[in-house]
């Protein structure tokens, strides 16, 4: 399980990339429609956004990315909101919304967030996930089911 909770840290990563690079950095991001908002250092992603990372995928409605206005490849925060899914082989993560603070090193997910992995499945109200520390909070009302390999 601890993987399972690990990876949704990578998310931060990924976001603490240019993502305008995509190509040099591995990083593909897919939209329907893109706005950059140079004063604000604001890069939106808007409809049927996928983000491809080396083997973990991202989907969503929208994603936002907030850069440094004195350094533009430093990625500060992101906001991925509407339908979030995140997959990395068997394990996926599901939220409405996921806040991605590289500053604070912490990623939340609200909006009925629920890892999986296999046939294993952590539901919370939210789940924080600490990068530095490479742990996550559970904070209720929490649901886990654990199903053994022998069942």
């Amino acid at each position: 399980m601890k993987s399972l909770v690990c990876w949704v840290g990578v998310w931060a990563m990924c976001l603490a990339v240019p993502v305008w690079a995509g190509a040099d950095t591995g990083v593909t991001i897919n939209s329907n429609t893109l706005q950059i908002q140079e004063k604000e250092g604001d890069i939106r992603f808007e409809g049927n956004v996928k983000v491809h990372m080396d083997e973990i995928v991202m989907s969503c409605d929208l994603l936002t990315v907030h850069a440094d206005n004195k350094d533009p490849s430093r990625i500060l925060s992101g906001e991925a909101i509407g339908n979030v899914v995140m997959t990395k082989g068997s394990d996926t993560v599901q939220a409405r919304k996921a806040v991605f603070d590289l500053e604070a090193g912490k990623v939340e997910l609200t909006g009925n967030p629920r890892l999986s992995r296999e046939e294993t499945t952590i539901e919370a109200e939210r789940i924080v996930y600490s990068i530095e520390e490479g742990a996550a909070s559970f904070v209720g009302p929490v649901r886990a089911f654990f199903k053994s390999s022998a069942d």
